[in-house]
């Protein structure tokens, strides 16, 4: 409380030296609080200059009078200590909680952004005084009461799961949740839609600190958190003093430290990124195609070489590495984010390929299977890479939903096909600045295609492909580069 004089029990300027020495060996980035009087009492242990302070917004309720001290009491809230350089990036009172009864605790939800990507904590203090593992089967009042929050508890719960939004439930439940047979953690890990919960007790192999109360009753749960690079470890944190009578709080810290290990790297990934074969192959390749086009009878009208981006041009083994590293695989929303982020690399040779291209007369058709709103990003990333390309000597085209649709099974039989006929005669549409788009780009001969995967050649798929009939082409050369990360296969 604050002053430090008020509440059921005074506190001495000692105990508020030890509570602070306390929550600092904590070593926690967040911490979930209760039975907080105010923002001002909070200060006394989490200063301000070093902590954001949050507290619940439930109106005051009536004081009474304490039973064994007869002072009068204080308020009774939950609240929230965040270090500074976490972002908190919103901030909720859960009032319904609180069942419209101006004695009953709100939950509080808080969400953040931290090193493993943003959360939502939902910090409750639940009715006290119903102990039974089936609420549901007491008539007291506190059951009945309880009886009526666990649903509200429960609905918040699955929102979150229908959402796949990473989450933590934390604080005093008044219930002894890890009991093997509790009705409130299988009511919580059931979800009404029939989906599997990822609802964890991570506390629950926990024993309660107070000597005469072993069964705990604070817990913290968490959901859609269960990267398989992810570590828990669950602790209690002691007192100094654990004599009943001494200690700080009937309540001791229960912590939940989460950290995304390092998983190994694939054998496909480890050997694009540190083997000396990979990039022997890729520019070996690209120095030979540049030889090629030096000594060939190349036309005297406009000619293009095609080529894919990915794999091709940008290296994106940084991003096979992040999924492999945290046991993630690809989603179309993670791609996306790397894309936007335009750190990929570039595959070993390609840039001095490109600039025999374009010294040679030639253009660039660039044809590619990432979205077509992201263009600018991939433009970007290859001018930053130093690559000597402009909207006269290329032509980037992103996929469109008209690529996929456009195939028939005859003149386009994979989803590129329809861009090197745009490119051949003169129709595509290509990437300008600010992710416009132009049509001026001149129809050209496709001397060469230049991919990763057997698709990003005219007119062939995995299934139907004959290696037999492109070895023997004589109308275009084909160069295609190693990826044993992924593909069409």
């Amino acid at each position: 409380a604050f002053p430090i004089t008020d509440g059921c029990r005074s506190r001495t300027k000692a105990e508020i030296r030890a509570l602070r020495s306390y929550a600092q060996d904590l070593e926690a980035d967040i911490v979930a609080l209760q039975e907080v009087g105010s923002i001002e009492a909070l200060g006394q242990v989490f200063p301000p200059s070093d902590w954001q302070l949050f507290l619940s917004q439930r109106p005051d309720s009536e004081t009474y009078e304490c039973r064994e001290s007869g002072r009068q009491s204080t308020q009774q809230k939950v609240a929230f200590a965040v270090q500074n350089d976490i972002e908190v990036l919103g901030e909720t009172d859960f009032t319904a909680l609180g069942l419209d009864n101006p004695g009953l605790r709100h939950g509080m939800e808080l969400t953040v952004s931290t090193p493993l990507g943003e959360m939502d904590i939902l910090n409750v203090h639940m009715k006290s005084g119903c102990f039974k593992d089936d609420f549901s089967r007491s008539d007291s009042e506190a059951c009945q009461t309880f009886a009526r929050q666990a649903p509200i508890l429960d609905d918040w719960i699955e929102a979150k799961e229908r959402e796949k939004t990473p989450y933590l439930v934390v604080g005093d439940f008044n219930h002894r949740l890890s009991s093997p047979y509790n009705k409130l953690s299988m009511l919580m890990a059931d979800n009404s839609n029939g989906a599997e919960s990822n609802l964890v007790n991570a506390t629950a192999s926990l024993i309660g600190c107070h000597p005469y109360y072993p069964a705990p009753i604070d817990h913290i749960l968490m959901g859609q958190l269960q990267s398989p690079a992810l570590t828990t470890s669950p602790r209690v944190h002691s007192y100094d003093d654990m004599n009943p009578d001494n200690m700080l709080s009937d309540h001791c810290a229960v912590s939940l430290t989460l950290e995304n290990g390092q998983l190994p790297l694939s054998t496909s990934v480890t050997w694009q990124t540190t083997s000396k074969e990979y990039r022997y192959l890729t520019t070996s390749t690209y120095h030979r195609a540049s030889e090629y086009l030096k000594s060939a009878s190349l036309p005297t009208t406009p000619w293009m070489v095609t080529m894919d981006i990915d794999e091709t041009v940008l290296d994106n083994s940084d991003y096979q590495v992040i999924l492999d590293r945290s046991g993630r695989t690809y989603t179309s929303e993670s791609w996306a984010k790397w894309v936007a982020s335009e750190q990929a690399r570039l595959v070993p040779g390609v840039g001095s390929f490109i600039e025999t291209v374009i010294g040679l007369g030639g253009h660039v058709g660039f044809i590619t299977n990432r979205n077509r709103v992201q263009d600018h990003h991939t433009w970007s990333n290859m001018i930053a890479l130093g690559l000597p390309l402009t909207t006269t000597n290329s032509c980037l085209m992103g996929r469109s939903s008209k690529d996929v649709s456009s195939v028939n099974g005859g003149n386009i039989i994979n989803d590129k096909d329809l861009r090197r006929e745009q490119l051949e005669n003169g129709t595509s549409s290509c990437y300008q600045a600010e992710n416009e788009r132009h049509n001026s780009f001149p129809g050209a001969t496709i001397v060469m295609q230049v991919g990763d995967n057997i698709e990003d050649f005219a007119g062939v798929t995995q299934e139907t492909a004959s290696l037999e009939a492109l070895l023997a082409s004589t109308e275009t050369t084909y160069i295609l580069l190693p990826n044993p990360m992924y593909g069409s296969w």
